[in-house]
């Protein structure tokens, strides 16, 4: 299934999807997650989604509920480098 949460940060609407992943043998359930990031005002939704660097160098998660944080927290710091490149 997938989980989905937003929030909206300096105007851009960040968008984590949760996927749960199947890690080697293990039995416990582990989670990764994207963040799209888009002007909060865009009605299409259709920012595209990001990697996060935990997640994209292997990493995982127990949780949904940390997947979200760990994707929301790595499109807060895009936005902030994006405003700061401006």
């Amino acid at each position: 299934p997938m989980f989905h949460n937003n929030m909206v940060y300096k105007g851009y609407r960040l968008t984590a999807s949760v996927s749960r992943v199947a890690i080697g043998n293990a039995r416990r359930p582990a989670f990764t997650a994207t963040v799209a990031v888009e002007l909060a005002g865009d009605r299409d939704r259709l920012g595209e989604p990001h990697a996060v660097p935990l997640f994209d160098a292997g990493g995982f998660v127990a949780t949904p509920g940390m997947a979200v944080d760990a994707a929301i927290t790595h499109g807060r710091l895009m936005v902030d480098s994006h405003s700061r490149a401006d």
